[in-house]
């Protein structure tokens, strides 16, 4: 018999995993073809974030590579830069996180936009220092205030439709980690 805990777990994750695979069928679809505009969120980033803040568990590290590895192929980005970069995100603000049911929904906001902020210049420095071409300063500050505006409504579609809450103190192990 499995363990209702670990089957739980498996679920959520594939659930994660489908998730992240509908985000980036639709960001590949080709909705508009004229080129510029706003630059719209990083909703593979939200997702995760939320994810990690809520239930680290569910969000395992092989997996997050895996989703942005296949990202990085299919939107044709240098190939494992942005998920190395994204995974050191990630792990700070599962840290930052570490199960807590105490982080505020404000502070999370300024804690996950603030780090994106810094995931993003830390790509553009890479990329500008390897000479790979890439957008201006302006739109990178536009992608940033985008994924800040989508960041609720990702907390909310997380809440309500993915059931994926914080931990109550009852769902914490010994060392205080959600399980």
């Amino acid at each position: 018999m499995v363990d209702p805990i670990t089957t739980r777990r498996f679920l959520f994750r594939c659930l994660l995993l489908v998730l992240c695979a509908v985000i980036i069928f639709v960001q590949m679809l080709p909705l508009s073809t004229v080129p510029g505009g706003i630059p719209g969120p990083d909703l593979l980033f939200c997702l995760t974030a939320v994810w990690i803040m809520r239930r680290p568990r569910w969000a395992p590290v092989a997996l997050i590579v895996l989703v942005h590895l296949v990202a990085d192929i299919l939107f044709l980005r240098p190939i494992g830069l942005w998920p190395a970069i994204t995974l050191v995100g990630y792990e700070y603000l599962r840290r930052k996180a570490g199960g807590s049911t105490e982080i505020s929904p404000p502070l999370e906001l300024g804690i996950s936009v603030a780090t994106f902020a810094a995931l993003v210049a830390t790509n553009a420095l890479l990329q500008f220092i390897f000479g790979i071409p890439q957008p201006t300063i302006g739109v990178l500050l536009l992608h940033v205030i985008m994924t800040a505006l989508a960041y609720p409504f990702v907390i909310a579609f997380s809440h309500y439709v993915a059931r994926v809450r914080r931990a109550k103190p009852t769902d914490l192990d010994g060392s205080g980690i959600a399980i």
